[in-house]
């Protein structure tokens, strides 16, 4: 794109008008102006101070490429990339490659390093795993009698943070932006303005120094500072300062600038060389708050509460001895900003059009800085970003979470302490929770639900039915963390609690082994597969899309046919694409009227599927609005060989293949009670989801159940409760997708294996959001394609958890997204990406060939797993269950 200068009204003045404006001064800011600037847009950065003045300054500025998120390996390779480029390009030095040292004192630890660096074979990050003499020949200070061992990285390194911000500047400022210094924002402008009677704002300038800086993006890259950047435009952003810190030691004979980054994540702690001393870092369990955030501090520090810090200092001294004995050369005590989540907050506000967040890194800023400013760029001009980060999206978190100050400070408590936790698939948190429930969560919890925290929503996972209500998660009591008072908040905190059964349930399934209760989640599964499991899956986001052009805008806005050729009271399984092609959501939509749609999308990704319909709905300018019923309806799915006998006693009508054919919609009354019901499976069974008011949800729910324990004691059949941990082992079974695991924004439907979604429509004219991508990936091939393997293991030791690599005749393709374990198959089930062969495009017909040609297999840990190709799905591969089509023997009780 051609480059062009911000417009100023005079020479030494802050531009009249720019395309953006980034607001903060640090690796983020930076960052974001240069990348943006980069993309053809004007851009200027507004620092308050100076550069680097809030956090950067004083931040450690290690890179550890190897995370357990595959988005975080490639925003943190780029990262490292744009250091390296940045000082070829204005001889500003800004990166040390000394390497990263991950310290194991455990087993479970020494699996997630194995798991890490087998991941790394696949995106080029190179690693080996050491023995403890190993590790201790490579950093010699180290205590190695309880370790088990050790991975090393040796192209990691460390960033220099005013190295690295003026780089940015440098390069910035070359393309056109302007760096503006001493400039605080005095305030944003915002226009109300309406779009068919509903209301909406857009940001149309920033004040700083007296003058209006016309622009319609606004970057909020302040950090700790953020919230009084969002107040501007009266939003909340789920975040919290905290004090952190790291001392510096004397000199310490044997250490030198060559030495590894070292962490220890099991005491908590990291090193750092800083010449011939030592940086000591790491995380306690009892952080203080930064409650009243001042605007004025700029390069400064707290004072140094050694009382925190001696948690750290214990374990420091526990792996390096040679500690205890040196003097303290610095303290450094500076406020970070803090999540609810550990994961940053970026992307378009979910309210107040033309607002970007780019703050909340958890002290991860550095190491993210490039990767994050890319994305942002992306983001700002082609609508999506080029890689799938819904973890640090804004809008993974419901609107409610950051309105609730005590939610937001126990999350991230919470995230904060667990720093340096094992990242297990199946862990839960204990704070924040309760925060949103379905009117079922009563009934449930009665009957022994253990709850899932999702969106800040309570699901269920799966059920205990033996200990009832004994599962509820208790009041939040900080780990014990505090004695009286919540340091910086003066909030009173609860003794920690002597018994909490729910936590005892989590750390059973906090393992890289199989989970203490899997037997449960298995009995769910059998209830689905042979008699009727109940789900209530009413976390699911619920929106009506109406008006005179809803039929307009949803035929734009989705892959499938909304148009005259689909029935009224018709579902459709359908994604919505970006102008890339790439999937940014995955729902059903119902064909209520000519003029309203009902559309169930999933419950993680509410927030994010209102933004973006209801973003792309006001760019199209059809006469329809978005309204969330979300809260206003429950729903209870009903699944199953006998749902169907189950149900048709309760309801006012037919429930045959002809009166309701799968993926219809039919209104009727079940105990008195109005609803629709939406013939529709997510674990391949002949199913019913019933959409019930909110209010009427408990009495049809136990009417279900009444009538399921009926049927159960006269067909002698299971009738069961069950949550979201069968249907992940179900859905897997069927190949069904999950947003966020194995489809994203970066997957077009084509390559993750929806194409169908689409190829009614492209054989018409009929134009929808995507549609260009979609043709051209369709004319040119794939270059890349998800795939299904199973091991070939009759009994599996261990399952499988993500991000393992996949093999084709020796060589690594690509690496694992999903998994599940298939009990009514037996399987274990792996999704992954694998690449074409040279990364040339290839048709559908001639990859599955070449696919079929080869001999497969998993790393996991390093280890050669055995696998099969499963070109169709693992279980009913011809659908004939979802049809109501059973073998004779289901129904022979």
């Amino acid at each position: 794109a051609t480059q062009q200068r911000c417009r100023s009204s005079a020479a030494d003045s802050l531009p009249s008008e720019v395309d953006a404006v980034i607001i903060g001064g640090g690796s983020l800011g930076s960052s974001c102006a240069y990348h943006l600037q980069q993309r053809g847009l004007r851009t200027v950065l507004l620092e308050a101070h100076q550069l680097t003045a809030g956090t950067t300054w004083h931040t450690a500025g290690m890179l550890w490429r190897l995370r357990p998120s595959d988005s975080d390996v490639q925003l943190q390779a780029y990262t490292r990339e744009m250091c390296i480029k940045l000082e070829e390009e204005t001889e500003v030095n800004s990166w040390t490659e000394n390497g990263g040292l991950f310290i194991a004192c455990n087993k479970e630890r020494l699996d997630e390093y194995k798991r890490l660096s087998t991941m790394g074979n696949y995106f080029g990050v190179d690693s080996r795993m050491l023995s403890p003499a190993e590790t201790k020949e490579l950093y010699p200070i180290l205590n190695v009698d309880d370790i088990y061992g050790a991975m090393y990285s040796p192209t990691d390194g460390t960033i220099d943070p005013a190295g690295v911000v003026n780089a940015y500047k440098r390069a910035a400022e070359r393309l056109g932006s302007k760096f503006v210094e001493h400039c605080p924002v005095e305030g944003i402008e915002t226009e109300s303005y309406s779009v068919h009677g509903q209301p909406r704002r857009k940001v149309t300038g920033v004040r700083a120094q007296g003058q209006l800086i016309k622009t319609s993006v606004v970057v909020n890259c302040t950090g700790a500072w953020a919230n009084a950047i969002a107040d501007m435009v009266q939003i909340k952003v789920p975040l919290r300062a905290m004090k952190h810190a790291y001392i510096v030691t004397e000199s310490i004979p044997g250490v030198h600038p060559g030495l590894p980054n070292m962490r220890d994540h099991d005491l908590s702690i990291y090193f750092k060389t800083q010449g011939d001393s030592l940086a000591l870092g790491g995380y306690e369990q009892n952080p203080e708050f930064w409650p009243d955030v001042d605007p004025t501090f700029h390069f400064g520090l707290f004072d140094l509460d050694w009382d925190t810090f001696n948690q750290n200092l214990e374990g420091h001294i526990q792996r390096c001895p040679l500690i205890e004995t040196l003097g303290i050369k610095s303290t450094v005590c500076g406020p970070e900003a803090f999540t609810p989540d550990h994961k940053p907050l970026v992307g378009p506000d979910v309210e107040v059009n033309g607002f970007m967040h780019c703050c909340g890194f958890n002290s991860m800023g550095m190491m993210l800085g490039g990767g994050v400013g890319r994305e942002v760029a992306a983001w700002v001009v082609d609508g999506a970003p080029t890689l799938d980060i819904f973890g640090m999206d804004v809008a993974r978190f419901h609107p409610d979470c950051p309105r609730d100050a005590r939610w937001v400070e126990d999350r991230t408590h919470e995230s904060y302490a667990k720093t340096y936790a094992i990242v297990f698939p199946h862990d839960e948190p204990l704070a924040g929770r309760e925060a949103r429930k379905s009117a079922l969560y009563d009934s449930l919890l009665a009957k022994g639900c253990v709850y899932q925290s999702r969106q800040g929503f309570e699901r269920p996972g799966w059920f205990e039915p033996e200990r009832a209500a004994d599962v509820q998660c208790k009041d939040y009591d900080f780990y014990g963390a505090y004695e009286e008072k919540v340091s910086g908040l003066e909030r009173d905190v609860r003794e920690k609690h002597d018994k909490h059964t729910y936590l005892d349930l989590v750390e059973g399934e906090c393992t890289f082994g199989w989970g203490k209760n899997i037997q449960l989640v298995e009995q769910e599964c059998i209830a689905a597969r042979t008699g009727v499991a109940v789900f209530d899956q009413s976390y699911f986001g619920k929106f009506f899309l109406e008006g005179p052009e809803a039929l307009k805008a949803a035929d734009w806005l989705c892959t499938a046919r909304m148009d005259d050729s689909r029935a009224i009271g018709s579902v459709a399984y359908t994604a919505l694409c970006n102008q890339r092609g790439g999937v940014e959501a995955d729902l059903t939509v119902t064909k209520l009227a000519e003029d309203k749609f009902y559309i169930a999308a999933g419950g993680s990704t509410f927030t994010h599927d209102w933004r973006w319909i209801k973003m792309e709905l006001e760019k199209t300018g059809y006469n329809a609005t978005l309204r969330d019923a979300t809260d206003d309806y429950c729903m209870i799915s009903v699944q199953g060989p006998y749902s169907r006998e189950l149900l048709s006693g309760l309801v006012d009508i037919s429930l045959d293949d002809e009166a309701i054919p799968f993926s219809t919609c039919r209104h009727a009354k079940l105990a008195g009670h109005d609803l629709m019901i939406l013939r529709l499976t997510f674990v391949g069974e002949l199913g019913f989801e019933l959409h019930v008011p909110s209010g009427s949800a408990v009495e049809v729910y136990e009417a279900v159940m009444k009538a399921g324990a009926d049927l159960s004691s006269s067909k002698r059949v299971p009738v069961a409760n069950a949550g979201y941990r069968a249907i992940d082992s179900m859905s897997a079974e069927k190949g069904f997708r999950h947003w966020h695991a194995d489809l994203s924004n970066a997957d077009t439907p084509f390559e993750a294996g929806i194409g169908f979604t689409a190829l009614a429509k492209l054989k018409t004219d009929t134009p929808f959001l995507g549609r260009e991508a979609l043709e051209r990936q369709r004319a040119e091939g794939l270059t890349r394609k998800l795939v299904c393997l199973t091991l070939d293991e009759e009994k599996p030791e261990t399952p499988l958890h993500g991000n393992e690599t996949i093999w084709r005749d020796g060589q690594c393709i690509g690496y694992v997204k999903s998994t599940a374990f298939g009990f009514t198959s037996g399987k274990q089930i792996a999704y992954g990406y694998v690449d074409a062969p040279e990364g040339k495009p290839m048709k559908p017909k001639a990859f599955n060939e070449w696919l079929s040609a080869g001999k497969w297999h998993i790393s996991d840990r390093h280890v050669e797993r055995p696998s099969t190709l499963c070109l169709k799905s693992v279980f009913d591969p011809s659908n004939k269950r979802i049809k109501g089509e059973y073998p004779a023997e289901v129904y022979a009780a």
